[in-house]
C-alpha cells in the first residue's frame, strides 16, 4: 500500500495525464500512519502495561530524522546553484520551518497570503505532509500513554476508551475540517486539527485490530475491492485546486474510505487477492523506499525543471523521477535502513534521541545558510541607452519596497469586511479625497499621501487586497471558493463612500487575463474570457454608483504584468534589455468598460512601461516593478506632482465632463 500511496503522489507531481488526483497517496499514508503507530502502541501497552514515550521517539527519530536530514541539506545546496539569486532567502525560510516539523503551517500561511501566491513553487513543499505526521507523533502516544495509565487493570479497557475517545476526535476533525474548507481551504488542507480525522481513522482501525482479525475471506475481498476501485477513482476524478468543490472537505471521505477499506482487508486472517497482488515483490521494494522517494521525488521534479529550462519535457521529467528513485534507494541502503538499526542506538533512547537533536540542528543550520552561497544579487545594470546604472531600489530590496498597509490596518485581509477609519492628511480640510481598490490601490497610496501633505487634503484609504472594485463575485483559487467577504466589503464601502461625499475618489484594481468570476444568476464558475466581459460590466456597474452620487472619479489604470518576476531577472542581469516582455494583449480595460461616463479621469502610466510594444521594468534608474504586477515604492513617488496635477484638473471640470489625461513623463 505504501508503494500505491508513494506511485500515485509522483506520478501527480510528474504531471502524468490522467492522474492529477495522485495526491491524495498523501491521505494513503495518513491512514497507514494512523494504524501502525497506534498498533505498535498498544502492542507494547498490552505487553508491558504502559507505554514508554521516550523509547516511541526515539524510535521515530532513528525512522525519520536521518534521510529527512539528508534530503534538506542536499536541496539546501542544490537550491543555492540552481535557483535565481532572489528565490533562495525564501527557500532557505521553507527549509528551516520543514526541519522544525511546521512546514503545513508555512505553506498554509503562504498559500493564503495575496501577495506571496505569484512565488515560484518550493522544492520542500511536500514536507507539509510529513510535517502533519510528525505533530501527530508528538500528540498522539500522549493520549495512548494516559489511556493505558488510568485504565490498566479496569473493568472498563483502555482499548475501548481510546477507541471512543478516538472515535470522537474523528469526528470533531472531520467537521472541522468540512468547515475549514469552505472558509480556508489552504488551512483546511496543510492544517493538522483537519487532517487529523485521517490519522485517527487508521487509529481506529488499529484499535479494532482484534474484530478485524475475524473477518471471513469473502468480506476482506469485497473490501479490498470496494478500496481500491474507491482509491482508484479518487486518482482520476480530484483535484487539488480549480475544482468547484474544494478540497479536502467531505471530498476527501472517498480516499479516507478507500484507504481504510484496503487496510482493514489486509488485517485479516487471510490476505485478499488485492492484498496478494500488492505484496508482489517489485511492490515491496517500492514500499521500502517509499519514504525515501517521497523525500526525494519533490527536490528532483521542482530543481530539475528549473535547471533544464525549456527543455523540460515529458523526458527530462521521467529522468528526473527515475534519478530520484536512485536516490532513494541510496538513501535507504546507507543511511535510512542502517541507522534505524543501529546497535548502539536501539539499546538507548537517549543517544537516539540526542542523535535526532543533531540532526534537527543540522537542518536548521544547512537551511538558513546553504541556499545564501554563491552568487550575490546585481545592483547595477546596462540601461537601455548603454550607460551603467544603480537601480534603486535594488533588485533585492524590490519586494520590500513598498508601504504596509496591512500594519496600518486600512488594507483588511481576506475575512475582514468593516472599513476602518483610516484618514490622513487633513482632516479638517474642505478637500476629501479617497483611496479605493485592492493591493493595486495600496501601491499608490504613498504619493497621494504625500500629495495630501503637500496640498493639505483630507486623504481617506479604503482598501482590501485581491478585491476588486468591480461589482462581481470574484472566485478566488487560493481558498477555492468564491470571495464572498469581497462582495460584502463592496457593498459598505461603496456606501460609506457615497455618505461620505468626498471631492474625488481614487480607484485601482488589478487587472489580469486569468480572474475568473462566478455568474451570479447560475452560479456557474467562468472561464476568464466570459469572467472578463463580466468584470468591465461590474466596474462600470461600481463606477456609474459614485458619479450618480456627484462624486469625480480618477482611475488608475493598472500597469502591465510581468510574465515573470523582473527583480528575480534584473538580479542576474547584465543589461536591462535582458528583462524586458513583450507588452501585454489585454490592455486599456478601464477605458473600454468606461467609455462614455461622465465624471471620469484616467491616471495612465503605461508608456512608461511600455513605449513601444516592448515593455521595461527599469525607466532611467528606478526600479518600476515589485513582482509580476506591483510597482514599487520608489517609481510611484514619482508620480506624486502628477497625481497633484491630475485632482486639480478634474475638480476644474465638475460639469460632469472627464478631464482629458496625458501620460506622465518619464521620471529621472
Amino acid at each position: 500500500m505504501r508503494a500505491l500511496a508513494v506511485g500515485t503522489v509522483v506520478a501527480c507531481h510528474a504531471g502524468v495525464p490522467g492522474l492529477a488526483g495522485g495526491f491524495i497517496g498523501v491521505d494513503l499514508f495518513f491512514v497507514i500512519s494512523g494504524f501502525l503507530i497506534t498498533g505498535l502502541l498498544l502492542a507494547e501497552a498490552e505487553k508491558d502495561q504502559r507505554v514508554s514515550l521516550l523509547g516511541f521517539w526515539a524510535r521515530r527519530a532513528r525512522r525519520i530524522l536521518p534521510a529527512s536530514t539528508v534530503v534538506l541539506a542536499a536541496t539546501g545546496l542544490a537550491s543555492a546553484l540552481i535557483l535565481p539569486v532572489l528565490q533562495r532567502p525564501t527557500v532557505s525560510v521553507d527549509l528551516v520551518w520543514s526541519a522544525l516539523f511546521g512546514a503545513n503551517w508555512r505553506f498554509a500561511q503562504q498559500q493564503t497570503d495575496y501577495l506571496a501566491q505569484d512565488r515560484a513553487e518550493s522544492p520542500v513543499l511536500h514536507y507539509w505532509s510529513l510535517a502533519v505526521e510528525e505533530q501527530f507523533y508528538l500528540v498522539w502516544p500522549l493520549v495512548v500513554a494516559v489511556a493505558v495509565a488510568v485504565f490498566a487493570g479496569r473493568r472498563v479497557s483502555a482499548r475501548l476508551v481510546l477507541g471512543v475517545t478516538t472515535a470522537l476526535i474523528v469526528v470533531a476533525s472531520f467537521g472541522y475540517a468540512v468547515h475549514l474548507t469552505a472558509v480556508n481551504q489552504p488551512f483546511a488542507y496543510f492544517g493538522t486539527p483537519a487532517r487529523a480525522w485521517q490519522l485517527g481513522a487508521g487509529a481506529l482501525l488499529a484499535i479494532a485490530s482484534p474484530l478485524l482479525r475475524k473477518l471471513r475471506p469473502v468480506a476482506t475481498n469485497s473490501m479490498a475491492t470496494l478500496g481500491l476501485a474507491g482509491y482508484m477513482w479518487s486518482v482520476v476524478s480530484l483535484r487539488e485546486t480549480g475544482g468547484t468543490t474544494p478540497y479536502p472537505g467531505w471530498l476527501a471521505l472517498v480516499p479516507t474510505v478507500a484507504a481504510v477499506l484496503l487496510v482493514a482487508s489486509g488485517s485479516g486472517p487471510r490476505l485478499p487477492v488485492v492484498g496478494r497482488i500488492l505484496s508482489v515483490r517489485p511492490l515491496q521494494v517500492i514500499g521500502d523506499l517509499s519514504y525515501a522517494w517521497y523525500l526525494w521525488h519533490f527536490p528532483f521534479l521542482v530543481l530539475g525543471h528549473v535547471w533544464f529550462a525549456d527543455r523540460a519535457g515529458p523526458l527530462v521529467t521521467t529522468a528526473l523521477v527515475v534519478a530520484s528513485l536512485g536516490a532513494a534507494w541510496l538513501t535507504f541502503r546507507y543511511i535510512e535502513a542502517p541507522i534505524r538499526r543501529l546497535p548502539t542506538l536501539v539499546v538507548s533512547s537517549r543517544r537516539s534521541l540526542q542523535l535526532g537533536a543533531a540532526l534537527v540542528a543540522c537542518a536548521v543550520t544547512t537551511g538558513a545558510f546553504a541556499p545564501s552561497l554563491g552568487s550575490n544579487p546585481t545592483t547595477t545594470v546596462a540601461s537601455e541607452d548603454g550607460r551603467v546604472v544603480t537601480l534603486r531600489p535594488a533588485p533585492a530590496d524590490a519586494a520590500g519596497d513598498a508601504v504596509s498597509m496591512r500594519a496600518t490596518g486600512c488594507d483588511l485581509d481576506f475575512e475582514e469586511v468593516e472599513p476602518p477609519a483610516c484618514d490622513f492628511g487633513q482632516a479638517d480640510s474642505d478637500k476629501r479625497v479617497i483611496l479605493l481598490g485592492d493591493s493595486h490601490a495600496a501601491m499608490m497610496f504613498p504619493p497621494l499621501e504625500r500629495a495630501a501633505q503637500k496640498h493639505g487634503w483630507w486623504l481617506t484609504s479604503w482598501t482590501k487586497s485581491a478585491c476588486p472594485v468591480a461589482d462581481v463575485t470574484k472566485y478566488d483559487e487560493s481558498r477555492a471558493r468564491e470571495f464572498r467577504e469581497c462582495d460584502e466589503f463592496r457593498t459598505k464601502i461603496l456606501r460609506r463612500i457615497i455618505e461620505a461625499n468626498p471631492d474625488v475618489v481614487f480607484v485601482a484594481s488589478a487587472v489580469t487575463p486569468d480572474r475568473r468570476v462566478i455568474d451570479r444568476a447560475s452560479g456557474e464558475l467562468l472561464e476568464p474570457g466570459p469572467s472578463r466581459r463580466l468584470i468591465q460590466a461590474g466596474l462600470r456597474k461600481s463606477v456609474r454608483q459614485l458619479v450618480a452620487a456627484g462624486i469625480q472619479v480618477i482611475v488608475m489604470v493598472d500597469p502591465p504584468s510581468a510574465p515573470f518576476n523582473p527583480p528575480a531577472c534584473l538580479a542576474e542581469a547584465e543589461s536591462v534589455t535582458e528583462c524586458e516582455f513583450p507588452r501585454p494583449e489585454l490592455r486599456n480595460t478601464e477605458r473600454r468598460a468606461l467609455t462614455g461616463i461622465g465624471g471620469v479621469s484616467f491616471l495612465d502610466f503605461t508608456k512608461q512601461i511600455c513605449a513601444t510594444e516592448t515593455c521595461t521594468p527599469v525607466r532611467g534608474n528606478i526600479l518600476m516593478y515589485r513582482d509580476t504586477a506591483h510597482i514599487t515604492k520608489t517609481y510611484a513617488m514619482t508620480l506624486t506632482d502628477r497625481i497633484a496635477s491630475l485632482h486639480d484638473l478634474v475638480l476644474l471640470h465638475d460639469d460632469g465632463t472627464t478631464a482629458a489625461v496625458a501620460d506622465p513623463q518619464p521620471a529621472h
